[in-house]
């Protein structure tokens, strides 16, 4: 089973009727080609943007497809891979993909987490190591 993790950061705040049309479509089209995973999208009322974390599962070729058209996808810019590769069992199998809106609140009272998306934010420093992305996205799975 191949993974991967992306972040990025929404072009505008997005409002739920929004969230809710990306979350229709995710869910077509991951149903559609067998991929799995989990979204989460965090509104900062600091700096008034919003992030996304995501992780994808399935086949490598599926995986990758998606990841080109996410790529392209005009909501979003400043995409940056935190990991991918192979994983023995999926994570999220009973998501097609599972969504999570969390406020800076709930971010803030997670290690290492809350500057995501912030002028200190060092994205190359969390690219050393998937561990910490995977660990955010399990407890939010985990919590579900």
């Amino acid at each position: 089973m191949y993974y991967m993790i992306y972040v990025s950061q929404a072009k505008k705040p997005m409002n739920t009727a929004e969230l809710d049309q990306l979350l229709s479509q995710s869910r077509k089209w991951n149903t559609a080609m067998g991929l799995t995973g989990l979204l989460i999208y965090r509104y900062s009322t600091d700096s008034d943007t919003g992030h996304f974390i995501q992780m994808l599962e399935g086949d490598e070729s599926e995986v990758r497809s998606l990841f080109d058209k996410i790529k392209r996808d005009k909501r979003h810019h400043t995409v940056l891979t935190f990991g991918s590769g192979e994983i023995e069992s999926r994570m999220f199998s009973e998501w097609s993909m599972g969504f999570k809106n969390v406020d800076d609140a709930l971010f803030s009272e997670l290690p290492g987490y809350a500057r995501i998306g912030e002028a200190s934010f060092d994205p190359a420093a969390f690219q050393q190591s998937n561990t910490a992305a995977l660990d955010l996205l399990k407890f939010f799975h985990d919590a579900h």
